[in-house]
């Protein structure tokens, strides 16, 4: 566990109640400080951290960030990105975080103003999803339900000492100027406005997971392919769900791929383009980091890569999977019988990995069939519906200088696994 103190009375309630936890050997507990700099109180705020830390026992990290000013988030935004990339990259399973009812309340009405959809309207979840792929920590938020007065009367109680933050009066910030100017009028006409806003925030949150298990299973079964075909989106499943859902679908998968949500207007427009363009054409959506291309009848995210895979050339790790960043993705090499490469043929030789070349050398070939027959990759390619932007980066398995097997599409006669024999199949994952 590792908490996130600011030295306001939040976090200093939560860090008090889990070093009581610590202390009775129930949790292994660290504690990190965000160095915003952007108060000239900042070094005070870090010292009064570091005392209380130690009082504790209780180990902390001081982490200073610098806040672009000028990167149109603006300061709170910019502030929060900061601090979000300290908290990825702590070596702890939980980040605990001192958020209560009111900064809930608060973040549901902010999101309703500048016209959030359902996730956004959710506010913030008191924990994170379990994910074994991700390997940043998880968040846990426990006082999502408590007002912040319980807050400040339990540290009252327990005589405890927190800091202010000047800024936090300064209702130039938007956060702020519904905290002092808008929520006082609120609760005058309406005396349990916190309350609501922060029970429809979790309405909203379980709503949006259930749209959210939708678009992924909605996802699912449009990227699922073959080892022959590279996985993308159906336009057969996107067209059978309705423009709603498949919008959904989009989210979810742009999400997965951690590209920022684009506006709903981007969205619809991206899809519209995309199913109503006809086969043969050229469909190029940019979005923040990847675009959305169509390709014959599915749909595919491509990320830039800035380095020339013409020069790629390495050996076959002989494991089952071997990542190769230079060409985007990850080679995958599966025991079969009378299929892939014979496991005669890999052993004791080298099996080296290239990339098709731009260079203008003469296009590859691969020696198929009885007798064998020499066939261009281009037309292979196309037989197996590869987009024309991965060729490029797609791995060539050769034995010998003579091309072998090209992942997911073909392999050679000569090195082919015969029926009832030992082989090894290689498939081409590209990255996402």
């Amino acid at each position: 566990m590792c908490v996130g103190l600011s030295g306001g009375v939040d976090s200093m309630v939560l860090l008090r109640a889990f070093a009581t936890l610590a202390h009775d050997g129930r949790v292994r507990l660290s504690a990190v400080h965000v160095h915003h700099g952007l108060s000239p109180n900042a070094d005070r705020w870090a010292s009064f951290c570091r005392a209380q830390c130690r009082h504790l026992q209780v180990p902390l990290s001081v982490a200073r960030v610098v806040v672009d000013r000028a990167s149109g988030l603006g300061i709170e935004a910019a502030a929060r990105q900061q601090r979000q990339r300290v908290f990825a990259a702590r070596p702890a399973d939980w980040i605990v975080l001192g958020h209560h009812r009111d900064d809930q309340a608060e973040t549901v009405l902010l999101q309703l103003l500048r016209g959030a959809g359902l996730r956004g309207l959710s506010g913030m979840p008191d924990g994170s999803q379990v994910d074994a792929a991700a390997a940043r920590p998880r968040m846990l938020r426990p006082f999502l339900d408590l007002p912040r007065a319980t807050l400040e009367a339990c540290a009252r109680q327990q005589g405890l000492s927190w800091i202010e933050d000047e800024s936090n009066a300064d209702t130039a910030f938007d956060r702020n100027f519904i905290r002092h100017a808008v929520m006082p009028v609120l609760e005058q006409r309406f005396a349990s406005a916190r309350a609501s806003l922060a029970r429809s925030g979790r309405l909203l949150a379980a709503s949006a997971r259930l749209v959210e298990a939708i678009a992924a299973e909605d996802l699912h079964a449009a990227l699922e392919g073959s080892p022959a075909r590279p996985a993308g989106v159906s336009l057969g499943v996107v067209a059978a769900i309705g423009e709603g859902r498949a919008r959904e679908l989009l989210r979810e998968w742009l999400r997965r791929h951690g590209v920022p949500m684009p506006p709903e207007r981007r969205l619809a427009e991206a899809l519209r383009q995309a199913c109503e363009a006809g086969p043969e054409r050229a469909v190029e959506v940019v979005f923040d980091g990847v675009t959305l291309r169509r390709y014959r009848d599915r749909l595919y995210l491509d990320r830039p890569h800035p380095t020339d895979a013409a020069g790629c050339s390495v050996t076959w790790n002989r494991r089952a999977k071997m990542a190769l960043p230079v060409l985007g993705g990850m080679l995958v090499a599966e025991p079969a019988l009378g299929a892939g490469i014979a496991q005669r043929v890999l052993r004791g030789v080298v099996l080296t990995i290239d990339a098709r070349t731009r260079s203008g050398a003469p296009a590859p070939r691969i020696a198929m069939g009885e007798p064998p027959m020499r066939r261009t990759l281009k037309n292979l390619w196309q037989e197996s519906s590869v987009p024309p932007w991965q060729r490029d980066r797609w791995p060539l398995l050769r034995i010998g200088g003579e091309l072998a097997c090209v992942p997911g599409v073909a392999v050679a006669g000569p090195f082919a696994a015969r029926p009832g024999e030992a082989g090894r199949v290689f498939r081409w994952l590209v990255d996402g």
